[in-house]
C-alpha cells in the first residue's frame, strides 16, 4: 500500500465481519488506538515539513507576509478568530457525545454528533469565504509565496476535516443499523480525538500564516534558518 493509502485510511472504522457482539468488542483494541497516533504521526511529520519550508521561505525577498501593515489581510485577523470558534464549538461538541456515550443516552449522542459535523461543516464554508476574500483582495495563489503557503496550507486541513466528516457520518450510520452503542464506543471517542488534532493543528496554522515579517525572522534565527 502507498503512502497515499496509509493517509487515507480512517483505522477506528470497523469493517463489517461477524456479528456485532463478536468484533464490536474486539476489533476496537489498542490496536486502534496506535494505528490512529500513527496516522496522526505521519500527519504531523507532513505539516512539520511545510512549517520548516515555510519558515525558510519567508526569509527571501519576494515573501511578503499577510500581516503587519494596515492594508495586509490579517493584520485583522477577525476572520480567522470567527473560524476557530466555529471549529472549537465542533471541538466542544464531539467530546458532549463521548460524555453523553459514557451515559448511555443515544439521543443526546446522536445530537452532538450532528451539531459537531454540522459546525465542521460551517467551518469548512467560512474557510471557503476567506479564500474568497483573499482571492478579491488581489492575493491569488500565485501572487507571493505567502499567499500559496495560505491557501495549500489551510486547504490541505479542510482536507482533512472533510475525511474526518466522512468518517463520522461511516460512525452515525454505523450507530442506526446497530443500535449498540458500546460497539461504537472506541471509534466514537477516535472520531472525537481527530476533531481535537485537527483543533490543534487549525490554531498552529492560524498563529504560522498570520506573523509579521519580523515574527518569522525571530523564528527563523531561533531554528537556524535565518
Amino acid at each position: 500500500m502507498g503512502w497515499f493509502g496509509i493517509l487515507s485510511e480512517k483505522p477506528w472504522i470497523p469493517e463489517a465481519q461477524g456479528t456485532s457482539a463478536e468484533w464490536g468488542r474486539t476489533a476496537y483494541t489498542p490496536a486502534v488506538k496506535i494505528s490512529l497516533r500513527f496516522m496522526l504521526g505521519i500527519i504531523s511529520v507532513f505539516f512539520l515539513l511545510f512549517f520548516v519550508t515555510f519558515i525558510s521561505r519567508s526569509q527571501y525577498d519576494d515573501f511578503l507576509a499577510l500581516a503587519g501593515e494596515p492594508w495586509q489581510p490579517f493584520t485583522n485577523s477577525m476572520r480567522l478568530w470567527i473560524n476557530s470558534g466555529v471549529l472549537v464549538l465542533a471541538s466542544v461538541a464531539m467530546q458532549g457525545a463521548v460524555y453523553a456515550l459514557r451515559r448511555n443516552h443515544h439521543f443526546r449522542l446522536l445530537v452532538l454528533l450532528a451539531t459537531g459535523a454540522v459546525l465542521a461543516i460551517l467551518f469548512i464554508i467560512l474557510q471557503i469565504s476567506v479564500w474568497q476574500f483573499l482571492a478579491g483582495m488581489g492575493y491569488s495563489v500565485a501572487g507571493n509565496p505567502a499567499n500559496s503557503y495560505f491557501y495549500n496550507l489551510t486547504g490541505l486541513h479542510v482536507l482533512h476535516l472533510v475525511g474526518g466528516l466522512v468518517a463520522l457520518g461511516r460512525v452515525v450510520n454505523s450507530l442506526r443499523e446497530e443500535g449498540d452503542l458500546q460497539n461504537r464506543h472506541a471509534a466514537i471517542e477516535a472520531c472525537a480525538v481527530y476533531w481535537h488534532y485537527l483543533l490543534g493543528l487549525w490554531f498552529v496554522l492560524f498563529f504560522m500564516l498570520t506573523r509579521t515579517p519580523e515574527t518569522y525572522a525571530l523564528i527563523a534565527a531561533a531554528c537556524g534558518l535565518g
